[in-house]
């Protein structure tokens, strides 16, 4: 089963992704025509139920497959993993209205649901804490705030929005997420995405004033969030990110020394004993990353919330640390070509770099995988209580 899932997702990846990658990191544009394509496919229903007309993927299929989508285009898979991991909250705090109407709208139509947690003032490598205000209002809800990295702006149809309910700051009481249609009046964006890397996420500040949602668009009761065990599948899915990018990466590598010829030898430059230790050493680093990344995906259901944490930090940390040494390695081994833009190994370069500043950070990451070696408890961020945050 996995391996006719991750079949189609390599077929797409190659013939639809790939082609486009250049340009939608080029404008900075969203990759709308990728998403449709995905949406055909029926991948857009990756983290769906099949009771709902979702494929319902187990998470070591969901993650080969988002690796292998990355392969093809960074952009595509970070924005498809964010819309993934909406639906896996709304599938394990919503009700039952709530999953018939959003899945739906996902599986007939191709909607996307972005996630939007970050904020200009709090560092979630700190604190999982929420300054974006939630509160009650008739028989609806309205919401102010500002919140940044706003992935998939003015591209997706729904954007699930972090909130503080009634301005708290202890998220273990307060923490409340909302789904938020894109054309609900009040939402502005500053329209600013000129980035390094992970162009095509399109994730601009966006400012929430006074915006009024029906009183049925919240998930679950405040701080539900925090106990399901999604939150830690976001740091799973970075690093078969990572993992896929830093894998295109050196397999172009390989192709363009097997090719290059140079002189006074005449001979691909695959021959020379340095170039072949430094592909060498590429290759067993990704290979045990992804070693790492399988086995995490392979005891994810059966861990719990701290479990997952552990699993989702170990796999996030490895694949950061290899991908950002493979991607520049790859720059190295194919000499100044590898700087030129015509060439996909500086874009691999940029969109690592970019994309491995996704929370938690590496600091926080070893912290608590330490943290569990010493019988510590510990979860995949700390929970903000105050103004200073954990």
């Amino acid at each position: 089963m996995m391996r006719d899932f991750v079949g189609v997702a390599d077929r797409l990846a190659r013939e639809k992704l790939a082609p486009r990658a250049a340009r939608y990191d080029h404008l900075a544009q969203n990759p709308f025509e990728s998403w449709h394509d995905l949406w055909e496919a029926g991948f857009l229903g990756m983290a769906i139920p099949r009771f709902y007309g979702g494929l319902g993927l187990d998470m070591p299929t969901y993650v080969a497959v988002i690796r292998t989508f990355a392969r093809g285009c960074a952009n595509t898979a970070m924005t498809v993993h964010m819309h993934s991991t909406v639906m896996r909250f709304i599938g394990a705090l919503g009700s039952e209205p709530q999953k018939q109407r959003w899945f739906g709208e996902v599986v007939k139509h191709g909607k996307l649901f972005g996630s939007w947690g970050s904020e200009p003032a709090v560092s979630l490598s700190r604190a999982l804490l929420m300054e974006t205000a939630i509160r009650r209002d008739g028989d609806g809800w309205v919401i102010d705030g500002v919140k940044h990295f706003c992935t998939m702006a003015e591209g997706a149809s729904h954007y699930m929005v972090w909130c503080a309910k009634d301005a708290s700051t202890d998220m273990s009481k307060a923490l409340l997420q909302a789904i938020v249609p894109a054309d609900t009046p009040g939402i502005t964006t500053d329209s600013k995405w000129d980035t390094l890397g992970m162009r095509a996420t399109v994730s601009p500040s966006v400012t929430f004033a006074h915006v009024r949602i029906g009183g049925d668009t919240t998930l679950g009761q405040p701080g539900d969030a925090l106990h399901v065990g999604v939150v830690e599948s976001f740091g799973l899915g970075y690093a078969a990110i990572y993992l896929g990018i830093a894998e295109a990466a050196l397999d172009f590598a390989i192709d363009f020394v097997k090719t290059r010829i140079v002189k006074p030898e005449n001979v691909a430059i695959a021959n020379d004993p340095i170039v072949q230790r430094h592909v060498g050493e590429m290759r067993a680093h990704l290979d045990a990353a992804l070693l790492v990344l399988i086995d995490s995906a392979a005891r994810w259901e059966d861990a719990d919330v701290v479990g997952r944490a552990l699993l989702a930090n170990r796999a996030k940390f490895l694949a950061t640390e290899v991908s950002l040494a493979v991607t520049s390695a790859v720059i190295q081994v194919v000499g100044g070509r590898g700087a030129y833009r015509e060439l996909p190994a500086e874009r691999a370069f940029r969109d690592v770099r970019t994309g491995t500043l996704m929370p938690p950070s590496v600091d926080r990451m070893v912290e608590a995988i330490g943290k569990h070696a010493l019988g510590i408890k510990a979860g995949m961020f700390p929970i903000g209580s105050g103004p200073q945050g954990a």
